[in-house]
């Protein structure tokens, strides 16, 4: 044992709500200064060449032998939940998600450019940024399309296991708001762009920029991480730096940073504009991207029971101890539900107290059989919103949100 001392049809609906306005707004300002300068920035800033990138026995050499290697190219790998039975993520236990190759960066040689709409362009180094405020949060990191395999139908992607794709490790840097406010942002900054070196195999793919809204650039957990659990970051976790944009999908929290730019207006691109989107309104299972759809951004409330591990073996009269992990984008965890009998009945888990702002919340109950047998056990958390993990969440043509109820099945022997 592994152990240390909304629903996405409600999420969706809500940001559709919230965003509708806005997005038609910042699309006739991104029309009146012409889309493709605004993407066109990515290129020509970009190295030439990211070279063909670390191999990757090279990279899960150091991970753990228990994190299960989802696709070759790119390189996905993840542990099951009941893997993850820690309170901080281990570095060697953290998911493994590359859009592109991994780079072997210099961090002597890296530079952070920061430009676009601000009084006074930046340059910085990793030791420039190791003598500013340097501060430390534990924070979760998950990919937009973690749990996708339990979608019917299964979209097409990397195909993480319902529990897949996801860790809650300790960062250390420094808050963007800090460097923005160095750069100075100017009137008319809508979105804040991140790009990153890694590049593809071929020149013709495009790099992995994506852009995220003026008012989450400035929170302050927002940051430029170049620490993860008290150590350096390790090269496929983005060395030397990274942006990281806890609560919102691990798609916005780009590696390999080279550039922040600040626009007038969302970033255009293959990651902005093709991938990583989810539809306005729901739609029926099966159906493709309807014109309506908008960037993922915060997470739906979502929970996972890591111990016990599935199939595990107790004795009638033996204490069954459960214990698993909670957490939510941009609200907080209210409370945490167990059910022995398949959603007829629920009883309240313990919840540990919360933590850093961003970090999941470990809950617990311990559990008594009364009957022997092959038995279940369902978790279901609810933020502070009010909103509960449904049984099936809305089905979207990429796959993305997955926050259904989680269900651990055991045997309890006479």
């Amino acid at each position: 044992m592994d152990q240390t001392p909304a629903r996405p049809g409600a999420t969706l609906e809500r940001l559709h709500a919230t965003r509708r306005e806005f997005l038609t707004r910042i699309a006739q300002a991104g029309a009146a200064l012409g889309g493709s300068a605004i993407a066109g920035s990515a290129v020509a800033q970009a190295p030439a060449d990211a070279g063909a990138g670390i191999p990757n026995a090279t990279i899960m050499a150091g991970k753990d032998s228990v994190l299960a290697i989802h696709s070759e190219r790119p390189l996905t790998a993840s542990v099951p939940a009941e893997h993850h039975n820690f309170l901080v993520t281990p570095t060697r236990r953290m998911f493994v998600r590359n859009n592109l190759n991994t780079p072997d960066v210099d961090a002597s040689k890296h530079v952070l450019t920061v430009r676009g709409l601000v009084d006074r362009e930046l340059t910085l180094t990793l030791d420039d940024l190791r003598k500013m405020n340097v501060w430390e949060q534990q924070a979760m990191l998950e990919c937009a399309g973690s749990g996708r395999t339990a979608f019917r139908p299964t979209p097409r992607g990397t195909p993480w296991s319902e529990t897949g794709g996801m860790g809650c490790p300790k960062w250390t840097g420094v808050s963007l708001a800090e460097i923005l406010r160095m750069a100075g942002v100017r009137n008319g900054a809508v979105h804040v762009a991140f790009f990153g070196v890694d590049r593809g195999p071929l020149p013709t793919i495009p790099p992995v920029v994506r852009s995220i809204p003026m008012v989450k650039a400035m929170e302050r957990h927002t940051m430029i991480a170049t620490g993860m659990n008290g150590e350096t970051l390790t090269p496929v976790h983005g060395a030397p730096m990274r942006s990281l944009v806890p609560g919102w999908v691990g798609s916005a929290s780009i590696k390999w940073v080279t550039a922040i730019e600040v626009l007038p207006a969302p970033f255009k691109g293959t990651y902005m504009d093709d991938s990583y989107r989810v539809p306005g309104t729901p739609v029926s299972p099966g159906e493709k991207m309807p014109a309506d759809a908008i960037s993922t951004e915060d997470w739906p409330v979502k929970s996972m029971i890591t111990f016990p591990g599935p199939n595990a073996r107790y004795r009638r009269g033996q204490v069954v101890p459960i214990e698993g992990r909670a957490w939510v984008g941009e609200s907080s965890i209210r409370r945490v539900d167990l059910s022995f009998d398949e959603g007829v009945t629920w009883q309240r888990a313990s919840l540990d107290r919360r933590g850093d702002r961003f970090a999941w919340r470990r809950f617990s109950l311990d559990y008594m059989p009364e009957k022997s047998g092959y038995q279940t056990v369902l978790a279901r958390a609810t933020d502070d919103r009010g909103n509960a993990q449904p049984f099936l969440p809305a089905w979207n043509p990429l796959g993305y949100y997955w926050n259904g109820v989680h269900r651990v099945g055991f045997t309890v022997e006479a």
